[in-house]
């Protein structure tokens, strides 16, 4: 008997590099929030004088009404994303209608809050353009600039592992970072 031609020999395995999808939910009332092939742990952080310390999540790119199977291919395999991660927020995310100015200590910032759709406790922010735009005060304001990064705030958000886990250790972890930034 012939081996099959379409099968993969042993030296020639295909190689299918699927990362894990993570979900993440509001620390406070447990509701799902966030899908994402990163880690929480492992995003960067924000640095100085930004007091914070939010982690940075690129998303994917918004989609264009040009082609939607090319949009498909592109989020999948990972394009544009930043190597083959994808991440998406779920629609039971609330982001504020305004913006809302934030003193810091080298000035002022202007952040579109990101809360829970259940208890609305603020889980992360996106970051407004200062306006310099013709539509300056407009609804559409820094939406070049807000949809590409989300700053998600420290402790306000729990993987689901983490979650079903009920690990004391790691319940403390997140009090503490989530007081750390509210103080």
């Amino acid at each position: 008997m012939s081996p099959n031609p379409q099968s993969p020999g042993p030296g020639r395995e295909t190689e299918t590099k699927t990362k894990t999808i993570k979900t993440t939910h509001c620390r406070f009332c447990n509701h799902l929030l966030l899908a994402t092939t990163r880690t929480l742990s492992s995003l960067p952080r924000r640095n100085p004088p930004a007091q914070d310390q939010a982690l940075i999540l690129p998303l994917p790119p918004l989609p264009s009404t040009n082609d939607e199977t090319e949009n498909e291919t592109e989020g999948e395999n990972g394009h544009k994303g930043g190597n083959g991660h994808y991440s998406i927020l779920l629609a039971t995310t609330v982001k504020d209608r305004k913006a809302t100015l934030v003193r810091r200590e080298d000035g002022f910032e202007k952040r579109v809050f990101l809360r829970c759709g259940r208890c609305r406790v603020v889980v992360g922010y996106f970051l407004a353009s200062s306006g310099s735009g013709s539509n300056a005060g407009g609804v559409g304001e820094g939406r070049e600039v807000e949809d590409q990064v989300v700053y998600l705030l420290p402790g306000g958000l729990v993987e689901t592992d983490e979650m079903v886990s009920g690990d004391e250790a790691v319940l403390k972890r997140l009090d503490e970072e989530w007081s750390s930034w509210t103080a």
